[in-house]
């Protein structure tokens, strides 16, 4: 054993000795050890080892090559964590890829109060918080856009979000039994659940009683969630008087904190499209 780590050694000193890492500008400093030309640290040092009563030289990184090597690690997490949250961003967004692009950066702040409590949503949540929002007010005010924007902000900081919306849940759970008891889990495991437009849908007892469970589990697991509808305060009171939505609603406003959302985006969009296909069509 001695006399293969013997070897070992001898192989190293030899291939310290030839300047094995040298570049251009590397030199040999006073105490005989390779030194960087960029930097001007050592690219060699000298350590005892056992079974030899000479030290051994061997290779070591300068502070640039340090510098380097730290770069290159930080980039390589920077592009795993990017591609990470892209395949989590994919997952959240699966039934409506456009909202992937929704972000607090390049939000137009026009309803400033309203974008500076969602995005503070967004920066302060944390697991185990079991409160979420409830953003209500009238079509094309910016409501879908704000959820889709917190889920983004959420995914860049590691956590795993759902999208869905009151279609979504019925299909998922129009399956067998084992497949819908699945899907239900699945849905109660995200950090945060957004459901988009709910009230707006005629729906059947049977979906009803879905989505009950789908809101009451979360309820009941402590997992927030952030619902976004066109019904204003009044006819959300009505809802909760009676009726199907009733008591989904009552859960929902349990632990949801509700944020009106006024203006007309959708309108805005609209006429964006079209002075930009004006000029595009020479109009």
């Amino acid at each position: 054993m001695a006399e293969a780590l013997g070897k070992v050694l001898e192989e190293a000193v030899g291939k310290a000795a030839a300047g094995d890492g040298a570049a251009d500008g590397d030199h040999i400093g006073e105490d005989g050890l390779l030194v960087c030309g960029k930097c001007g640290t050592p690219k060699q040092k000298r350590f005892k080892v056992p079974f030899r009563d000479e030290p051994v030289v061997v290779g070591c990184m300068c502070t640039c090559e340090e510098q380097a090597a730290r770069e290159r690690e930080a980039r390589e997490a920077h592009e795993l964590a990017q591609a990470r949250a892209m395949a989590r961003r994919e997952k959240c967004f699966a039934t409506a890829p456009k909202l992937m692009t929704c972000n607090f950066e390049a939000d137009d702040r026009k309803n400033l109060s309203v974008s500076t409590a969602c995005e503070r949503y967004a920066d302060t949540f944390a697991k185990g918080d079991p409160y979420g929002l409830l953003l209500y007010g009238n079509v094309g005010g910016g409501k879908t856009y704000m959820a889709a924007a917190i889920a983004n902000r959420l995914i860049d900081r590691g956590f795993s979000v759902l999208q869905t919306d009151i279609g979504s849940v019925a299909t998922l759970m129009e399956s067998s039994f084992e497949k819908r008891q699945s899907n239900i889990e699945r849905i109660l495991s995200y950090d945060l659940l957004v459901v988009d437009d709910i009230g707006a849908q005629r729906s059947t007892e049977y979906m009803m009683q879905h989505v009950y469970a789908i809101i009451d589990g979360r309820y009941r697991y402590g997992r927030p969630m952030v619902i976004t509808t066109n019904l204003d305060g009044e006819q959300m009171s009505q809802l909760q008087s009676g009726g199907p939505w009733s008591r989904i609603f009552d859960r929902i406003l349990e632990v949801c904190y509700p944020v009106k959302v006024i203006g007309n985006r959708r309108k805005e969009r609209e006429l964006a499209m079209r002075k930009s296909m004006r000029e595009r069509l020479g109009l």
